[in-house]
């Protein structure tokens, strides 16, 4: 009798934990994959797993950018500049509506960078209206309520706000590219004070595009959105978070005439390690320039961000959100 109940017991033990087993497998999203992972360096093996993948989650944008991570969150939030919409990402309920920032001209273009300020304040930079804003509301509670944080230089509006990144002392450097129309302001990188106050950073780079810090904030690197010249710049940043000292970073130019896309967001995670969307895909690059190699997915990739704990990073393409899971560090 004993011996009975106790096999009993196992057997049903058994097919509980079957049970879970296959509801939890049935709880795994699957995702459509697609391109490669090209390796030229041994020291990207640190960075992404022989056996990672390119994963399409989703499809229909028009033109997507600006990705940035809500820790507090756990999601994902990015731009549709064509659609002029906000989505959100969450591996529970991927691609949901995060925010409809659609104006009465219905051909402008829409929220490009998202940055979150030292107040966890959300910055937009509109790409098509040539300012950036703040939404007055918190994250996690998103409207259409905004102030303009800065719209112009020495009075001249600018051509057409598109990335940026804030120092940890609060400053913003921002690119704004060349003017589409006559009597637009000279393509420049600038510098901001959170309280607005706006100084030329460079205007040597035909069209800036681009922004991120080192980990130690003693570097920034930008990117130059021209198939002509396709590069990235360094340059130093001092204690107060001025820049000066720049120099070719990398150079990518033979690759743009015959690939999708030109330099365009990057992000550096904590062992400055850059992510960088160029021409055939997004560069991973050491810091000292070196080509580890390219995540090659057959899009015009137009930015990227890690999340809280680097271990995905997600890239907007054009019309797609993709993400390679990288490898976790020891």
């Amino acid at each position: 009798m004993y011996t009975l109940s106790k096999t009993l017991r196992l057997f049903l033990i058994s097919i509980l934990m079957f049970s879970c087993a296959k509801q939890e497998k049935a709880k795994t999203k699957t995702f459509q994959t697609v391109g490669k992972i090209e390796r030229l360096d041994k020291q990207l093996d640190d960075v992404i797993s022989l056996n990672a993948v390119i994963e399409i989650l989703s499809t229909g944008h028009k033109w997507s950018e600006g990705p940035i991570w809500l820790k507090d969150e756990q999601k994902l939030i990015y731009t549709d500049v064509g659609h002029q919409k906000i989505y959100q990402w969450t591996e529970k309920d991927s691609v949901t509506l995060y925010l409809d920032m659609k104006d009465a001209n219905p051909d402008r273009p829409g929220p490009s960078a998202l940055l979150v300020d030292n107040n966890d304040k959300l910055v937009i930079l509109q790409y098509g209206h040539g300012q950036a804003v703040k939404m007055n509301s918190s994250l996690d509670r998103p409207t259409n309520d905004f102030s303009i944080f800065v719209d112009n230089y020495n009075g001249v509006r600018f051509n057409n706000t598109n990335d940026a990144a804030f120092h940890s002392n609060g400053n913003m450097i921002m690119s704004d590219p060349p003017p589409v129309k006559e009597g637009g302001l000279k393509a420049a990188v600038y510098h901001i004070t959170p309280k607005g106050n706006v100084q030329v950073v460079t205007d040597t780079l035909s069209s800036p595009n681009g922004i991120a810090f080192s980990p130690d904030e003693k570097t920034v690197y930008i990117a130059n959105a021209d198939w002509k010249h396709a590069i990235w710049i360094a340059a130093d940043v001092d204690e107060n978070g001025h820049i000066s000292n720049g120099r070719l970073f990398f150079d990518a130019t033979g690759n743009a005439p015959k690939e999708k896309g030109h330099p365009d967001g990057l992000k550096v995670n904590k062992h400055g390690i850059i992510f960088a969307t160029g021409p055939g895909g997004v560069y991973i690059l050491n810091p000292e320039g070196k080509h580890l190699g390219t995540i090659l997915n057959n899009e015009f990739n137009t930015n990227c961000v890690l999340d809280d704990k680097e271990e995905t990073l997600y890239i907007t393409c054009g019309p797609k959100l993709m993400r390679v899971k990288l490898k976790p560090y020891s």
